[in-house]
């Protein structure tokens, strides 16, 4: 039954995958970037799981069904929704724009520098806590102004759009190369990718989104090392990072399984043996602990504003720096039910991507910060998402209204920025 569903998996994300190439555009879309992250971070660890006689009976066969509902209803949610969001129906003046751009990257870079300037072994292959979360949530700043600027190259290059890209890129590409940053390489190539797609109609060739995905899919399970190396000497040591492994990890990870689906599996086998959920209470505890500062308001009022959630196994301890995946915690809150959460995460996603092919700036910003997140409910957690929209509204959403204009066009047109 195990290797039978293994396929059912393999068989659904090429599924996915091959949606991304029926036309133009599809691979920006987020059915083909679920499978993406499910082909290269979740496939490799099944098959070693799926022989694992320590793990529960009827456990992975459990979380493989799960999984197989969540995929299905990424898929699902996208296909339902078939028109716009209204509410981004805003002009934008693009002088206004980059000048909020300018200023989003200053800010974000300062704290981009103060980040790199922390040792190594406080930020590198760690659960960084205090100071280092501060500045990385300041230094997200930096991102609003790069995509800001992406967005007016893309449609009007100037000298001005052209310095603040160039400027963030020096902040992107040295935290890419210093602390081996998957999330961020992958957030920059779509930046780009997204502003020449929405303002140029140029997509990317589909055999080359393949070969990077699979080319990806062989460097994932190496990154350990790679961070190793640099945490140890604060930087790259190249002739280290050649010595690696790729192959050989990549095969121990096929053979033994990894971590996560394994954390993802205990998780989903002690909540259907208490039957004990949270309800969503979940999303509401990570944004009471990411934006409600303990400095602030006190430790004391903080936790009375958390909500009592189902206390864990006594006997799960998951390995340092791997994540439980988003179908553990979906599974937590709603128990099969929850795979809704990818039904109505795609069916946003869908709305936001539709508005963005209409021209409106809004949308185009909103889904380029968000695809990234929301394609990592499959690998990390179904709450990514939501905290960068918080995130948006805190510290994106002030500085972007002052640079709206009344409008002008109608929304089916592409206006400029």
């Amino acid at each position: 039954m195990n290797v039978f569903l293994v396929a059912c998996v393999f068989a659904v994300t090429v599924a996915l995958l091959g949606s991304g190439m029926l036309a133009r555009g599809r691979i920006y879309e987020f059915p083909f970037l679920v499978g993406a992250i499910t082909f290269g971070f979740i496939l490799p660890q099944l098959p070693g799981v799926a022989m694992d006689d320590f793990l529960p009976d009827h456990a992975f066969a459990r979380t493989a069904t799960f999984t197989l509902m969540c995929l299905f209803m990424s898929w699902y949610g996208w296909s339902r929704r078939k028109t716009p969001f209204f509410v981004f129906r805003i002009d934008f003046d693009e002088s206004r724009l980059l000048i909020a751009a300018a200023l989003l990257s200053a800010a974000g870079a300062y704290f981009y520098l103060k980040l790199s300037r922390l040792p190594g072994d406080l930020v590198i292959g760690v659960q960084m806590s205090g100071v280092p979360v501060i500045y990385i949530f300041f230094s997200r700043l930096l991102s609003y102004g790069m995509v800001i600027a992406a967005l007016c190259t893309a449609r009007r290059p100037s000298w001005l759009s052209a310095s603040i890209l160039a400027f963030g890129l020096i902040f992107y590409l040295d935290r890419i190369i210093v602390t081996g940053k998957r999330a961020e390489a992958v957030e920059l190539l779509i930046i780009f990718a997204l502003a020449l797609w929405f303002y140029r109609g140029v997509a990317a060739p589909r055999v080359l989104a393949v070969a990077g995905l699979l080319l990806g899919t062989l460097l994932m399970n190496s990154m350990g090392d790679y961070r190793t190396i640099t945490q140890a000497n604060n930087a790259p040591i190249w002739d280290d990072v050649r010595r690696i492994d790729v192959i050989g990890n990549f095969q121990e990870v096929m053979q033994q399984g990894g971590e996560e689906m394994r954390n993802a599996i205990r998780r989903i086998e002690h909540t259907t043996d208490t039957m004990q959920f949270d309800y969503g209470k979940f999303h509401w505890n990570s944004l009471i602990f990411s934006y409600v500062p303990a400095q602030v308001v006190g430790a004391d009022f903080k936790q009375s504003m958390m909500l009592d959630e189902p206390p864990g196994s006594r006997d799960y301890s998951p390995v340092l720096g791997t994540t439980e995946t988003g179908m553990a915690d979906a599974f937590q809150s709603f128990w099969y039910f929850g795979a809704f959460k990818f039904f109505l995460l795609a069916y946003v996603m869908r709305g936001v991507w539709i508005t963005a092919n209409r021209g409106e700036f809004a949308a185009q910003f909103v889904y380029s910060l968000s695809i990234v997140p929301a394609m990592h409910a499959i690998s990390h957690q179904t709450d990514w998402v939501l905290m960068v929209w918080v995130h948006m509204l805190i510290f994106a959403a002030p500085v972007l209204t002052g640079a709206i204009v009344p409008r002008r066009r109608p929304a089916s047109s592409l206006r400029p920025v």
